[in-house]
């Protein structure tokens, strides 16, 4: 479960660029609107993972907590203020029905959040309420059920667009994945198709779940003369097989998710190079004013917390939501449980630190999933990141 939390969406630290290049958080402006109604919150569901060995992500409670004392206290949402219902879903099939009761029974208008078992049972009490849900998509569920409508596209978008960059670089290309189901669709149906439709000569490296010597696929990538290979999985898979690689004289172009900053320290030189995806923006771009104002809502409301990718998202999910209201003339009488699904059949808005949301522009086989596009950053000697290649990739394959 770990596996796939450390996989998805850019995964772990959005520190991302490192702590030593971590740029300025200006001091946030000063609100002289009206201020937010509270009689009459819009309820938001956030899920968590806290006290778990196998994998935690507080960070996404502080976040949520972050962006609900900025949007009450910068105008709220269409006038109305937020109450975030969190829950921590301890990676825990009981706790993530805990939480999925506890939404219902709170009214939420929809669930943003993460936890690995989330799809296997939260997805299916919401939709019987009647709630949308909008959790990071790392099962199907979080795609196909009739009430999901994600903000995020997690390995899909990010899978093709390494293919497309592959092909970019020319030669040939490879796709070394962790034997889990989303894993095998984003290296087989989303690298592998877009690979094969640009006329990528590519390669299928499957590792079992229970595969203790990592080493024999980072030998297996070099024989086959792959000059770039996507590498989908957890975060000490992904360090074995790159520095395995690296120890017999193979060094492809690798692109991953993006990994905790205690991988890259652990990695050394190694992670000089290195391409990571995003669903998001880097958090750290000193030049891109969402990504400036993410640093300062976060210095401002949780200093304390990891600024990670979970982070971002939590945030990005919260301002898309007020953007709907300020730009579409969303009103919150229309974010309710018995509304949202209305509004976000019609949604078409740019995404907080991310592309435009189309809802007539949705991914191909996933009609509700309006995220289509991933963004690349190359990895540089100070630890600081650069977009690679053309930094932001649209998916090929949606319907218009």
């Amino acid at each position: 479960m770990s596996l796939l939390v450390s996989a998805c969406a850019g995964g772990g630290d959005s520190s991302t660029t490192a702590a030593a290049q971590k740029a300025d958080a200006p001091p946030l402006a000063e609100y002289t609107g009206p201020p937010a109604d509270s009689t009459h919150p819009i309820k938001i569901g956030v899920l968590y993972t806290d006290d778990n060995p196998i994998g935690v992500t507080p960070e996404i409670k502080k976040a949520a907590e972050a962006g609900e004392q900025y949007v009450n206290s910068h105008g709220g949402i269409d006038g109305r203020t937020i109450e975030i219902v969190a829950c921590n879903g301890a990676n825990n099939p009981q706790n993530t029905a805990r939480c999925a009761t506890q939404f219902v029974n709170a009214h939420v208008a929809t669930v943003y959040g993460l936890d690995a078992t989330w799809g296997g049972v939260g997805v299916e009490v919401l939709n019987k309420a009647g709630i949308v849900n909008q959790t990071l998509p790392i099962s199907g569920p979080e795609f196909t059920s009739d009430n999901a409508y994600p903000w995020l596209a997690s390995g899909l978008t990010s899978a093709s667009a390494a293919a497309t960059y592959a092909a970019e670089a020319g030669g040939k290309a490879a796709c070394i994945y962790q034997e889990f189901a989303s894993f095998k669709e984003q290296c087989l149906d989303y690298f592998g198709g877009t690979a094969d439709a640009k006329g990528v000569e590519w390669t299928p490296i499957p590792i079992p779940p229970n595969a203790d010597d990592l080493a024999q696929y980072a030998t297996k990538a070099a024989g086959t003369g792959a000059e770039t290979i996507l590498m989908i999985g957890g975060v000490t898979s992904v360090r074995q097989v790159i520095s395995s690689a690296a120890q017999i004289g193979f060094k492809p172009q690798w692109i991953t998710a993006t990994q905790p900053s205690d991988f890259y320290e652990a990695m050394g030189p190694l992670a000089e190079g290195l391409i990571n995806f995003n669903d998001l923006k880097d958090a750290n771009d000193p030049n891109d004013p969402d990504a400036e104002l993410f640093r300062s809502i976060m210095q401002t409301y949780a200093p304390d917390a990891d600024t990670t990718n979970f982070a971002t998202m939590i945030i990005s999910n919260l301002l898309t939501l007020k953007r709907l209201a300020e730009e579409q003339g969303v009103g919150g009488e229309q974010i309710t449980q018995e509304n949202f699904a209305n509004v976000l059949k019609a949604v078409k808005v740019q995404q907080f630190m991310g592309p435009m949301l189309d809802a007539a522009h949705p991914i191909k086989r996933y009609p509700r999933a309006v995220h289509t596009g991933a963004y690349l950053y190359q990895r540089q000697a100070d630890g600081s990141v650069k977009p690679a290649g053309q930094g932001y990739y649209e998916f090929p394959e949606t319907n218009d």
